[in-house]
């Protein structure tokens, strides 16, 4: 990893004053110095989040690591009891990962094709995820829709992307 610019290392005097206690510029990573260089994003992330930080550290991001948001979504939303919480779990889970996805792609980890693909599968994760809380909720206080015939009817038929392939458009 190349050193940070002249403009850079100013600007890194002002990250280092906005660091939550504990934090010193000698305890960080060169990878860390740089993703809280590059994005205010990941900054203010980790100042709300300082665990974050921790676990980054020790865990890098990975290129095939959406596979694992659905479980990871499912785990959060296991102690969700009503629509607030889900909402605030939903947004918690929601910046946990892309200060993930925006650690990998500041470092280079990983390319912007699959950064894209990430993207994509955070967005139908929380869509999802969502969606079958609140069709479970809703069938414990009203219970479960079904057909003429008996059968249980599903709330929505999550689609999206073209001809049905699994993917979320993005224009630049």
């Amino acid at each position: 990893m190349t050193p940070l610019s002249s403009p850079l290392s100013q600007y890194w005097q002002t990250v280092v004053e906005r660091l939550p206690e504990g934090f010193t510029e000698t305890s960080l990573s060169v990878q860390a110095k740089s993703v809280l260089t590059f994005s205010d994003f990941a900054l203010d992330s980790v100042i709300a989040h300082p665990e974050w930080l921790a676990e980054l550290e020790s865990a890098s991001p990975q290129a095939d690591e959406w596979r694992h948001y659905a479980g990871w979504l499912q785990e959060a939303l296991a102690g969700v009891c009503d629509d607030a919480s889900l909402m605030r779990e939903l947004r918690f889970f929601r910046r946990r990962i892309m200060v993930r996805i925006a650690w990998a792609q500041t470092l280079s980890l990983v390319d912007d094709e699959t950064i894209l693909q990430q993207l994509s599968h955070l967005a139908e994760t929380l869509i999802v995820g969502a969606r079958d809380w609140l069709y479970a909720a809703c069938c414990r206080e009203w219970g479960t829709p079904c057909n003429p015939q008996g059968v249980p009817a599903a709330a929505v038929d999550f689609r999206h992307g073209q001809a049905g392939r699994r993917r979320t458009e993005f224009f630049v």
